[in-house]
């Protein structure tokens, strides 16, 4: 069992929206004194072959991310330094297109991911984290809608270990209430929590934003059953492990004890360091 702190999502420059190369992360991550980081850059084929439509992106150099990791993981390895493990992955935006869906999955195929993260951005064909993704919906439909996208989510076609930020709706939505609570959609979010567990898949707390999903729905998820949590500090700018003291004391309140990581898409468990 892997002891220490931990990260299982992180951008770099390879993403559209990060801002650090991976040797920038690594030299954090380690003057940090965190044992496990695994990037997570985005892989936006909902955007780029499923018709989502959002703002201009980068798009993943797939090849380019992987030579920069491997590069960046060899250096570390003969530079002597053995108190961080380093682990490779990507953050798949979901959508519904079979396009998009075969993308990821011959994509996963060719590359040696550590981890992959399944996450949904963008409902009713728009990046959510645009207002103009909300015009003439309600928040009951906008987060009905998103959950919904969720749920079948958790049946892509391809390898994936993490369910991303339950709550990412919250960000760019304009109501006055932008909440998401585990009262107003207590149907919708038991189905995608027993999806989660009854497919061994690891829900993630992301500490991003407000943190997501919130505490009511990881206390709905472990009175269920659910064991496998995630921290995904989900950094941009190097902050990696910004929040994970107040992730740790409110899992550790609910019951967890343990953090999923991941290695060759074999989970591994660390403890929830209070």
């Amino acid at each position: 069992m892997m002891t220490g702190f931990c990260d299982t999502h992180i951008h770099t420059r390879n993403s559209h929206d990060g801002k650090l190369s991976i040797a920038n992360i690594a030299d954090i991550a380690v003057k940090k004194g965190i044992s496990y980081i695994c990037t997570t850059d985005h892989c936006d084929f909902d955007l780029k072959y499923g018709g989502c439509h959002a703002p201009y992106r980068k798009y993943l150099n797939l090849d380019a991310y992987y030579e920069e990791w491997r590069s960046v993981k060899s250096a570390l390895e003969a530079s002597g330094i053995d108190t961080l493990t380093m682990c490779f992955g990507i953050e798949a935006g979901f959508c519904d297109s079979p396009a998009a869906k075969e993308a990821y999955r011959i994509a996963i195929d060719k590359y040696p991911f550590d981890a992959v993260i399944n996450s949904v951005h963008c409902v009713g064909g728009k990046e959510a984290y645009f207002k103009s993704a909300f015009l003439f919906k309600s928040k009951e439909r906008m987060y009905g809608e998103y959950l919904d996208t969720v749920l079948r989510s958790l049946d892509a076609p391809y390898p994936y270990e993490i369910v991303a930020h339950i709550g990412y709706i919250t960000h760019g939505a304009p109501y006055r209430d932008k909440a998401l609570r585990y009262e107003d959609f207590p149907d919708k979010i038991d189905d995608i929590l027993k999806g989660i567990i009854d497919r061994d898949k690891t829900l993630e707390i992301n500490c991003h934003h407000e943190m997501n999903p919130p505490k009511d729905i990881l206390q709905r998820y472990y009175d269920l059953g659910g064991r496998r949590i995630s921290y995904g500090g989900d950094s941009h700018k190097g902050e990696l492990c910004a929040h994970y003291a107040e992730a740790a004391e409110l899992l550790s309140e609910i019951g967890f004890t343990h953090f999923s990581v991941f290695k060759a898409h074999k989970e591994e468990l660390m403890p929830i360091i209070i």
